[in-house]
């Protein structure tokens, strides 16, 4: 009996094909998703609560169709982080309408757009999820269902797109400052998903602003360095003027370099001796003296 030849094949790797919003435009319709929720400000303390929700669905060309928003029936008091970020108070929540009645709306809406996937930006999604968990456990079987078939289309897109633009978990305000589409935040769930959904659709339409990517990510690089070596933020009781004197010496040497970690070695010793406190710029102050050089 002869010998039988052994098949070799090259096995191929599948590429992962690249996510893209705009794709799912050509099939069907597309949700961008943001919350509100309350922390406990304690570490350690319960899960973060979910008090607000805002969605933009969209169809080809990332055309809106349909805007939604509403809070959510809270009764606890809210700390004043949370009053001061989002502007909601006790008494707008205490008259919003219960969990249930807010989910069935959300998906009925879904339902009826074709929606096949829901972007979200950071922790929107675990929020939820959680927030299901810990404080929904007594809602009907039906819409912890809903919730939980609304939780598997969504897809948490910062990884995604931050790895397109070679950059460390960006933020909404500064995408939206990449785009030329300014850089405020208002912690307003649906304003803050209507921002989402436009800094997706230019990236997917338009590309990557190399140039203010480049720019960006130095914004980025540098604030993270001087932050790592600032020290002190207030004035120090009791300093000699002879300590002064050497300070201020110092001061005009670090003003010469352009190390980070000699600028914020320069803010603490300033800080030290006059009280004077400086933070890094903001990204727009420093992208235009970028621009000048």
């Amino acid at each position: 009996m002869g010998k039988t030849r052994k098949k070799y094949t090259i096995k191929r790797k599948k590429s992962k094909a690249v996510f893209k919003a705009a794709d799912f435009l050509e099939e069907g319709r597309i949700a961008f998703l943001d919350s509100e929720y309350v922390t406990s400000q304690k570490k350690g303390g319960p899960p973060a609560k979910l008090v607000s929700l805002g969605m933009v669905i969209c169809r080809e060309n990332f055309e809106e169709v349909e805007r939604f928003h509403s809070y959510i029936y809270n009764d606890e008091p809210l700390h004043d982080k949370f009053r001061e970020l989002t502007g909601i108070t006790e008494e707008e929540l205490l008259q919003a309408p219960p969990y249930e009645q807010v989910m069935k709306e959300v998906a009925r809406k879904l339902r009826a757009r074709n929606v096949r996937i829901i972007c979200v930006w950071g922790p929107d999604q675990q929020v939820i999820s959680q927030d299901l968990k810990y404080y929904r456990t007594g809602i009907s079987k039906h819409i912890r269902k809903t919730v939980s078939q609304m939780l598997e289309q969504m897809r948490d897109i910062e990884g995604i797109y931050s790895r397109k633009l070679n950059m460390h978990s960006i933020g909404i305000a500064n995408l939206k400052l990449l785009c030329g589409l300014g850089s405020s935040v208002s912690h307003d769930a649906l304003e803050d998903a209507v921002d989402l959904k436009n800094v997706i659709a230019y990236l997917d339409v338009h590309g990557c602003p190399e140039r203010a990517a480049q720019m960006l990510r130095q914004y980025m690089k540098e604030k993270e360095l001087y932050y790592r070596y600032r020290r002190f933020h207030e004035k120090w009781d009791g300093i000699s003027e002879a300590v002064v004197r050497k300070s201020r010496e110092l001061i005009n040497e670090l003003e010469k370099s352009g190390m980070m970690e000699a600028r914020a070695l320069l803010d603490d010793l300033r800080v030290i001796c006059t009280g004077e406190d400086s933070s890094f710029e903001e990204p727009e102050e420093y992208m235009e003296r970028m621009k000048e050089k």
